[in-house]
């Protein structure tokens, strides 16, 4: 699933689900690897995967120390100079610096994001040219500014009006951009990366029709993306909101995966739709939200009572500085809650799944074929899968189909 949700800032989930699915007993899993991986695969996914994480790693590390550094620079310094330049324009030199910051973090980013296409290219995961791409990472950097650049004017010019209660408008405001996004993208942004069509498979769209039926969905609207032109990997996502809502397939799943893998594949987008997963995601996004922008507001508050790096007050270009490095670092801390969440989903969509096919021999046949596909790292360890993996480990879920009882 991909859950679109505008900005997640900090905080532990509230909200839990019921833990479902197979035993995690590790010799189980190690079994499982063993009875469907051979070592040449697995050896060579590990490969794959640990110079990913070494690059994230890296990455995380420079982008915490150049905004470490800054935080300890007197950034109301940087403030007046802005306000000089911007004739005393308080909500343009936040303008100023909000670019400025997310130009100089795009740049540090865009080497590592260069070095993962290639890292892709040679593993034969990506065959698009690098102009390609480069043209993608501006698009996104594009999204990125607008969405930060609003965020940013709407939620400062809140901390410098309303000081006892502009986190919690924040937070308001931050929900209705997101729902707004979330009820868009689809229809707005994502056209900008691909290119959309209907499914021109009358049997196989007959049967998928069949199957959102029987998961309560009678509009299901099913889009093949054009990925194959990037990549030779195979996926599948629900998105939207409201009358947007659709399942989006790429043509390489499509092409490469038979029916039935096809129908198990939209059986757990179905489980998404069914079990209303974006809105309960935007909910705990909003809550997450709540709580990071009320740690901000004691935080950032603080600061300015007490004029850290020399801030003049609460309207001070400046601070953009201390509270972007704030939004970074709640952005890394929400990430081991948020994703603890997701794998709950993931999971529950694969039961919904397995519950509307019938059919655990299919699903366990799918998810071996993705995984060679997307050369997968089947069964990561513990704290990996913990801190970075949205979804279960795919040894998990075929551990939990080979345990699930198709009705006679």
């Amino acid at each position: 699933m991909r859950t679109q949700i505008l900005i997640t800032t900090g905080g532990v989930a509230l909200i839990a689900f019921a833990s479902v699915g197979a035993s995690t007993d590790y010799a189980d899993l190690q079994r499982i690897v063993t009875e469907h991986y051979d070592d040449e695969f697995l050896s060579r996914a590990a490969d794959y995967h640990s110079v990913r994480l070494v690059l994230f790693c890296v990455q995380s590390g420079v982008i915490l120390a150049s905004l470490g550094l800054l935080v300890a620079s007197c950034f109301g310094k940087s403030g007046r100079w802005v306000l000089s330049l911007t004739r005393g324009k308080e909500w343009l030199g936040r303008l100023v610096i909000l670019s400025a910051l997310y130009l100089g973090l795009a740049l540090i980013r865009l080497p590592f994001l260069i070095a993962r296409f290639f890292h892709a290219k040679e593993y034969g995961l990506r065959h698009d040219s690098l102009a390609g791409f480069l043209l993608d990472v501006s698009k996104s950097l594009g999204i990125g500014w607008v969405l930060v650049v609003a965020i940013g004017l709407i939620v400062l010019g809140l901390f410098a009006a309303l000081p006892r209660w502009w986190w919690a408008l924040s937070a308001g405001m931050v929900a209705l951009l997101a729902v707004g996004y979330t009820v868009l993208s689809p229809v707005i942004i994502d056209p900008l990366f691909h290119e959309f069509r209907k499914l021109d498979n009358r049997s196989l769209e007959n049967r998928l029709a069949n199957l959102g039926r029987r998961g309560g969905i009678d509009n299901l609207e099913i889009l093949i993306s054009d990925a194959g032109r990037r990549s030779r990997t195979a996926n599948a996502y629900f998105t939207g909101f409201g009358g947007t809502q659709r399942i989006v397939l790429h043509d390489t799943l499509v092409n490469n995966f038979d029916a039935g893998e096809v129908a198990i594949i939209v059986a757990h987008e179905i489980g998404h739709w069914r079990e209303k997963h974006i809105y309960k995601g935007l909910v705990v996004g909003i809550i997450g939200m709540c709580l990071g922008f009320y740690v901000s507001h004691l935080i950032l508050g603080w600061c300015v009572d007490n004029r850290v790096g020399g801030l003049s007050g609460r309207s001070d270009p400046g601070l953009v500085i201390p509270a972007y490095g704030l939004y970074i670092l709640l952005m890394y801390a929400a990430m081991v809650p948020g994703n603890w969440v997701s794998r709950q989903m993931e999971t529950q969509a694969d039961l919904v799944s397995l519950d509307l096919t019938q059919d655990p021999d299919t699903f366990i046949r799918a998810r071996n074929r993705i995984a060679h596909r997307n050369l997968s790292e089947v069964l990561p360890s513990a704290w990996i899968e913990y801190t970075f993996y949205t979804h279960p480990s795919n040894a998990k879920r075929i551990l939990m189909a080979k345990e699930f009882m198709p009705l006679e």
